[in-house]
């Protein structure tokens, strides 16, 4: 043989690549920032939206007053003139009134249960009555029902009573209301 001398060869195990992650790493972060950066500059350059509450006013409906039954007129002379002139009356006078039902009826809730009111306008709109108007009265202590009504319409009171006795239980003292009141009768429904 020769005289060559055989090195043993060493083998070694086959290295892994070994990837550069480096790169791929301060890529990623520079494409969060990017994205993140836009979303951020986006919703920041937005009109902030702010939520109004919106207000709507109510408009409490006003009873028309109902016609007197019998016209009232003052006729005065003007000194000026011979002739006469006439000064309308605080109420206008349309007509007469036939019944309970052509009156302006104001129902109030003195119980402070929700929605009776409602419930009582119903009833009677049913029963013909055609000018009801809803609210709440003073306080909620009232008990069982309780009708105000103007001395010039005492006369329909006890139509009213009988309209309401059927289902309700009404006081059997009527309150009086003043002359000047908007409503010809008032009903309070009490607990």
């Amino acid at each position: 043989m020769d005289d060559t001398e055989y090195r043993p060869i060493s083998v070694q195990p086959p290295t892994a690549v070994k990837k550069d992650r480096t790169k791929l790493v301060i890529f990623l972060i520079i494409a969060i920032l990017i994205v993140g950066g836009y979303f951020f500059f986006r919703g920041s350059n937005k009109q902030e939206v702010k939520e109004e509450k919106i207000v709507i006013p109510t408009v409490k409906e006003k009873a028309t007053p109902t016609p007197e039954e019998e016209t009232t007129e003052t006729i005065t002379p003007s000194e000026e003139n011979e002739e006469e002139t006439t000064t309308p009356s605080p109420i206008p006078t349309t007509g007469k009134i036939e019944s309970a039902k052509d009156l302006n009826v104001q129902i109030l809730n003195g119980s402070g249960e929700i929605g009776v009111a409602g419930k009582i306008q119903t009833y009677l709109s049913d029963k013909g009555y055609k000018n009801l108007f809803t609210g709440n009265a003073d306080n909620f202590d009232y008990e069982n029902v309780t009708i105000n009504i103007k001395d010039s319409r005492k006369t329909y009171s006890d139509e009213i009573k009988d309209d309401l006795t059927s289902d309700y239980t009404v006081n059997d003292t009527i309150g009086t209301l003043a002359s000047d009141d908007e409503y010809d009768v008032q009903i309070i429904i009490g607990k």
